[in-house]
């Protein structure tokens, strides 16, 4: 049985392929470096090669983009601007204007949910058009569209997974700049970046929020890698829907064309170059298939490898030929057969070709299985994506497996009897089947000619579905299973089975469903978590590290046995928890409660600030060592002598401190960011920073990272400042106190803004500041044992693992760039405070 998890705020599940070098097991059996499988015994072999059964001979619209929903549903979208489709809206004579049709009225639905699982249908409404669009999975489970044409070019639009009866929540002109054949993938803190489009040479980062304020990154590689028209032809580009993946070291890697290169989001800085890949294109229009094999973790939670491959597409000049308008006929090149694996992460990567498929594909799905093989169905064997530019269907299915010997690595399936060309798309379901649906080659639904529109939805059962293999199948047992995991803490998976389960026979697999269009699945991420634990068939397993290995959100559990994964019994609750800690329970008013207020059950926190009173609030625990997370939005407008405090602190005379503090502002003028550490109660040790966006706009996220190596401050994910454990050298560090988190919103018109120039401006009151998602990673203080215990290296104590020892070149890139434009204050620079007498850890590396 497959179980849909949930996530916490920034914690979650992902997984990535290995390489594939025979390796030993280690004590549990398990295979944690390159290795011929994932497993220590042979693996149940089969001769079925499938299964094809039509679901629903009609679902109504085509299937361009395509989501696979937490609640049994799946979604799907077509465009809004070129007629009818072959399902009307409901109630009958509903039928809103359409301002892509001149603000006729239109009375066909052209967006569906479709259960999986009853094969119902229910029309939606979506509008502003996403012909071409993109979109991802919010982490509450929410459906994201973004981008489209004519009217929906710069729209968003959610769709709630949590309500039965949800429509579109339609919002147009919200992104930047318009977003027409881009693709979307989802970061660590759960906001997604959208790249590219049809002249859009850049990125913008979309926060898991219905209102925000744009952020636009300029992503030259995106003008370098687009193929220019040939004379008097169409625009070739050849690469639109770019292939994004998120690399275990929080960068982003990009295809694109023939090319590729990693930079960071949140900068837009360019950290590697890869080399060309030879052979043709690969995106839209010639349109191959690429994925990130699974990531497989070790017990300390290292993915042990990112591998990415690239299959399939055309020749450059395939869009050309075949719909160059002076030609008397289509010429509809062959696709390409070839596929070739990079892996980014290792020292000079180049590019390996891998076997060839046994046949050529363009506009190909590629999608991963719960046993970590892929399939690759769908798409063309000549021409490229366009209105009728492409012919022979591909209608054989191939299993990838690339850790088996080359030569051996593709197996051909089953075939299907329906052409999925041009618009079609698929999603792997919890069941384990795959869901197969759309295709069509023409401007408006045609239903006549050799490649009809298809309304028809298919479902696939691979390999492991052999029903002689049902005896071997295991069982996920619901009520001994976790359904809620957080970051680096062991998880438990309860399984039904005539056999006795032992390492080396069993794994673990973790998907996050992707949203497919155009031949990419798009935040497509297979993770096989590292197992601790097979006793008396519960298996017990360390969930991924962070929102890098793992973005937020909701996740398919499977099991599976020497290549049996378990089949979806029931269906399991999802509710979406998006932070480990709760206002309700886990904080309390210490000061001005009639001034504040928590709400969103106990997620939110409003902090007021009048006349008479501010306000503050204290967590009941303490904590040693980990991650204080806290999303902030501060003080709009004129908060000028106001300060917003964030920060960790002990008791006594000589406490331990760690300090975010929030310098108000007159209107128009940036907010000052203040830290400080304190050690035995001495302090002095400031640094200021201006902030690189608007901190009122919207909620930010605000993070205190300490271990028994170092304190950072971090940023959304961006390191600003490293305070190193110096204590043998007589630097004092708070690593012998447990410290409680603090919030307030208090008058500070005597210091806060120009050094007490400028007051508050009372009329502007009552000053209001929101605190979001209280989320502490991080070790419970229960006295002096606890010095111990949570300084102690072991996979619960995350914060421990050496990646979190020393900032990775990366994060040493980020922080360079806060310093040399941010930062406007450094103690270890103010000769003068100091008498020329600095502070010994100004003269030692901080990083």
């Amino acid at each position: 049985m497959a179980s849909i998890l949930k996530p916490y705020l920034i914690f979650l599940i992902h997984l990535r392929f290995a390489s594939f070098i025979l390796a030993a097991p280690d004590k549990t059996g398990q295979i944690i470096s390159d290795g011929e499988s994932y497993y220590t015994k042979p693996q149940i072999e089969s001769t079925f090669l499938g299964e094809w059964v039509v679901d629903n001979p009609n679902a109504g619209v085509a299937a361009m983009q395509l989501q696979l929903m937490p609640n049994d549903k799946v979604i799907w979208f077509d465009t809004t601007a070129l007629g009818p489709s072959a399902l009307k809206l409901q109630p009958e004579g509903n039928c809103p204007l359409n301002p892509d049709t001149d603000n006729q009225p239109d009375c066909f639905a052209h967006a569906v949910a479709y259960d999986w699982k009853t094969s119902k249908i229910r029309p939606l409404t979506i509008k502003g058009d996403a012909w071409c669009s993109s979109g991802n999975l919010w982490p509450n489970g929410n459906l994201v569209a973004t981008g489209g044409t004519f009217s929906g070019n710069k729209a968003i639009r959610v769709l709630a997974n949590d309500d039965p009866n949800a429509d579109f929540i339609n919002k147009i002109n919200v992104l930047d700049v318009g977003r027409w054949y881009s693709s979307n993938l989802v970061l660590q803190d759960g906001s997604s970046i959208v790249v590219g489009g049809r002249d859009s040479f850049s990125y913008e980062i979309v926060p898991p929020q219905l209102d925000f304020t744009p952020k636009k990154f300029d992503l030259p590689f995106l003008q370098q890698t687009t193929t220019p028209a040939i004379g008097p032809g169409p625009p070739i580009e050849n690469n639109l829907y770019p292939f994004l993946f998120l690399l275990p070291d929080g960068n982003v890697f990009i295809f694109a064309n023939n090319r590729a290169i990693s930079f960071c989001a949140y900068t837009g800085n360019v950290i590697a170059e890869f080399p060309e890949l030879p052979g043709g294109s690969r995106n839209y229009p010639p349109s191959g298939m690429s994925a990130l094999f699974p990531l497989k973790l070790t017990p300390d939670n290292q993915a042990i490898n990112a591998e990415i491959v690239v299959c399939g597409g055309n020749a450059p000049n395939a869009y050309a030929v075949v719909d160059a308008k002076h030609a008397t006929e289509k010429q509809f090149l062959p696709a390409l057969k070839d596929c070739n694996r990079i892996q980014p992460l290792k020292p000079n990567p180049m590019w390996e070709k891998e076997q060839d498929m046994p046949s050529p594909r363009t506009m190909g799905d590629l999608l991963l299985l719960p046993t970590g093989d892929l399939l690759m169905h769908n798409g063309a064997q000549k021409g490229c994506s366009g209105w009728e530019d492409s012919t022979e269907a591909n209608l054989i299915p191939l299993l990838y497996t690339p850790n088996k010997q080359m030569g051996q690595r593709f197996k051909e399936l089953k075939p299907t009897t329906i052409a999925r060309m041009y618009h079609s798309a698929s999603a792997l379901l919890p069941d384990t089947k795959v869901l197969v649906a759309g295709s069509n080659m023409h401007a408006q639904y045609t239903f006549d000619g050799d490649y009809p529109t298809e309304l028809r939805v298919e479902k696939f059962s691979p390999p492991y579905l052999d029903p002689a293999l049902d005896k071997d199948r295991p069982e996920i047992n619901e009520q001994g299973t976790d359904k809620v995991l957080k970051y680096e803490t062991q998880f438990k998976v309860s399984v039904k089975s005539d056999k006795k389960l032992e390492f080396g026979d069993v794994i673990i697999t973790m998907l996050y469903p992707p949203f497919t269009t155009h031949g990419f699945s798009q935040n497509q991420r297979l993770l096989i978590p590292a197992l601790t634990g097979v006793d008396n068939n519960v298996i017990t397993a360390v969930a991924p590290a962070n929102g890098i290995i793992a973005p937020p959100g909701y996740y398919i559990l499977f099991v599976n046995y020497l290549g049996v994964p378990a089949v979806f019994i029931s269906a399991i609750a999802f509710q979406s928890c998006l932070a480990h800690g709760n206002f309700y329970s886990d904080i309390y008013f210490n000061w001005g409660a009639k001034h504040a207020y928590i709400y969103n059950n106990g997620d939110d926190i409003s902090l007021l600030l009048d006349k008479s009173a501010g306000s503050g609030v204290q967590s009941y625990n303490a904590f040693l060592f980990g991650s204080i997370e806290m999303l902030i939005k501060l003080v709009p407008r004129n908060s000028a002598g106001t300060v917003t405090a964030y920060y960790l602190s002990s008791t006594g005379n000589y406490h331990n401190e760690i300090d975010f503090e929030f310098l108000g502002n007159s209107t128009g003028e940036p907010y000052t960011m203040h830290t400080n550490i304190f050690t035995q109660g001495k302090g002095n040790r400031e640094q200021q920073f201006k902030l690189w966006f608007d901190p009122t706009a919207d909620f930010h996220n605000y993070t205190i990272h300490w271990n028994p190596s170092a304190v950072v401050w971090y940023v959304d994910s961006i390191p600003i400042r490293v305070f190193r454990n110096y204590k043998s050298l007589g630097v004092g560090f708070p690593d012998e106190q447990g410290m409680q988190v603090y919030s307030s919103l208090w008058n500070a018109d005597n210091w806060a803004t120009r050094g007490g120039l400028v007051k508050i401006d009372w009329t502007c009151a009552p000053f209001k500041a929101g605190l979001r998602k209280f989320n502490p990673r991080a070790c419970k203080w229960n006295g002096p044992n606890s010095i111990r215990q949570c300084a102690h290296p072991t996979p619960a104590n995350w914060w421990t693992a050496p990646a979190y020892k020393q900032l990775s070149w990366d994060q040493q890139i980020k922080l360079k760039w806060v310093k040399d434009n941010y930062m406007i204050y450094n103690y270890c620079t103010d000769y003068k405070r100091f008498n020329w007498l600095m502070p010994l850890e100004c003269s030692l590396p901080q990083y």
